[in-house]
C-alpha cells in the first residue's frame, strides 16, 4: 500500500466512526502511523498543522462538533501510572475520538474495543502491509 492508499484508508475508516470510537496504530518507526493519523484528521476536519504528539504525548482538536485526542506513546512505556499521568485513560474512556499511535504499547485489555490498524512497512514504504481489526461491538 502506497501513502495514497494509505491516506484513503484513513478516510475511510474516519468516515465510519461514531462518538467514542478509538483508533490504535501500531507499526515501527517509519511505518506510516504518522501519515495516517494526519489523513484521519483532516478528513475529521482538522485544519491547520498537525505534528507529532511525541513530546506533548496528547494534542487536541475540536472539529466538526467533536474533540479528537491524537496520542503518541513513543515516550512511554505504557504502564498505567504514565497513562493516567498524562490523561491517556480518560481520553480512551470518553466520547471524544482517539487515535492513539505506538498502541502496541498499551495492555491489551485497553485496545479491545476499538479498532486496531497494524503497519508494516515493507522494503521501501511504498508497499506496506496494513491489517485491520475492527472490535468495536456491533451496534453500539
Amino acid at each position: 500500500m502506497n501513502q495514497r492508499e494509505l491516506e484513503n484508508l484513513a478516510c475511510r475508516i474516519a468516515a465510519d466512526l461514531r462518538p467514542g470510537d478509538n483508533i490504535f496504530l501500531i507499526g515501527e518507526l517509519g511505518a506510516g502511523k504518522s501519515v495516517f493519523a494526519r489523513a484521519f484528521m483532516r478528513y475529521l476536519g482538522v485544519r491547520g498543522n498537525i505534528p507529532s504528539p511525541s513530546f506533548i504525548i496528547d494534542a487536541s482538536y475540536e472539529a466538526g462538533g467533536r474533540t479528537i485526542h491524537h496520542i503518541d506513546l513513543y515516550r512511554l512505556s505504557g504502564k498505567e501510572e504514565e497513562l493516567e499521568q498524562y490523561g491517556v485513560l480518560d481520553a480512551l474512556d470518553s466520547s471524544a475520538v482517539v487515535i492513539l499511535e505506538w498502541a502496541d504499547r498499551l495492555d491489551e485489555a485497553l485496545i479491545e474495543k476499538g479498532v486496531v490498524i497494524r503497519i508494516d512497512p515493507g522494503r521501501d514504504q511504498t508497499r506496506r502491509k496494513v491489517s485491520v481489526d475492527d472490535r468495536r461491538v456491533a451496534g453500539a
